[in-house]
C-alpha cells in the first residue's frame, strides 16, 4: 500500500491487485522464453516478456535448469525445448503464456 502522499506506481497497483486478487499467475516462478512468440505477444521483445513476467510475480531467467519452473517455446524453440523436455519442465506456448498471464497485462 501507498503512504500518505507518498508517490503510487504501476507496479504497486499490480501487487495490490495480486494482494486483493488472490496471488499473482507466476508467484515463485523461475520463467525462460525462447524462441520466436506469435498471437497477442508477437510485438513483444525479449525485455518486456522479460518484464510482464516480473509483473506477473515471475523471475524471468534466460536458461534451462532443474529450477525451471516453465517455459515458454515459441516458434523453432530448439534446444532450450529439448532441455525442458528432458528435465521435466512445464512447457506452454505463448498463447497459454498471453491467458495466463493476462489479468497482469
Amino acid at each position: 500500500m501507498t503512504e500518505p502522499g507518498g508517490s503510487h506506481s504501476k507496479a504497486d497497483a499490480v501487487t495490490e491487485a495480486g494482494e486483493g486478487g488472490g496471488a499473482l499467475p507466476l508467484a515463485g516462478m523461475s520463467v525462460v522464453v525462447t524462441g520466436a512468440m506469435s498471437g497477442p505477444l508477437e510485438a513483444l521483445t525479449r525485455n518486456e516478456m522479460n518484464e510482464l513476467i516480473e509483473r506477473a510475480g515471475g523471475k524471468s531467467s534466460s536458461s534451462v535448469s532443474a529450477r525451471t519452473s516453465l517455459l515458454v517455446a515459441g516458434e523453432k524453440a530448439g534446444s532450450k525445448r529439448a532441455k525442458a523436455e528432458a528435465l521435466g519442465v512445464r512447457i506452454i506456448t505463448s498463447e497459454e503464456f498471453a491467458t495466463l498471464v493476462g489479468d497482469v497485462r
